[in-house]
């Protein structure tokens, strides 16, 4: 609650990359009916026990999908989820898929959101320490950056030190392009 005992929104990511193996809920450890279960349990007990209703859940798989059907597999139905999104770091490196699946998956993601009455969303990515000076209008944007692609928010992982850092710093090679980027007239910062 804020200074006015008023509920604050908070978007929250239920295990997400869910279909990568790193989390304990991830596709090696959980069936696509257990974690459905687990989903629905987790949103049920927030909303019925406690009593939370300014919490908005994002499903956020990481970018282990090429089509609808494979997004949708573990997908715990509408009344659980208010924001389609994807977590997509791996497909920036070389070993990745590259930017143009990244547009396709965000297309994806766009286009199901529309048909769910969703909001979509890039829920997390970057660049650790963004070696590249130009990512952010070269990378980037130019992954969302289409007439196809609707998306409510970009988010990029936390800033931790020197070395783990997801956005720039004064001084940063980055820095300069990071502005350009926030001035493009389909940024919104707040």
């Amino acid at each position: 609650r804020n200074d006015k005992g008023e509920l604050i929104p908070i978007i929250f990511r239920p295990f997400h990359e869910f279909d990568g193996s790193w989390f304990w809920w991830g596709a090696n450890f959980t069936t696509r009916d257990e974690f459905k279960k687990l989903w629905r349990f987790t949103v049920d007990y927030f909303r019925n026990q406690k009593h939370l209703d300014n919490i908005i859940y994002a499903f956020s798989p990481d970018r282990m999908f090429y089509s609808e059907i494979e997004y949708l597999d573990k997908y715990p139905g509408n009344n659980y989820v208010d924001i389609i999104g994807v977590d997509n770091y791996w497909d920036f490196t070389p070993d990745g898929d590259g930017l143009e699946w990244i547009t396709k998956k965000l297309q994806i993601v766009s286009k199901l959101a529309e048909k769910k009455n969703k909001i979509a969303a890039f829920t997390e990515t970057g660049s650790e320490a963004i070696p590249d000076s130009t990512w952010w209008t070269d990378k980037l944007l130019k992954t969302f950056d289409h007439d196809d692609i609707d998306i409510a928010f970009v988010m990029v992982w936390r800033n931790a030190h020197e070395k783990h850092h997801y956005a720039p710093y004064n001084g940063h090679p980055s820095a300069e392009n990071f502005v350009e980027f926030k001035n493009n007239p389909c940024i919104l910062f707040m």
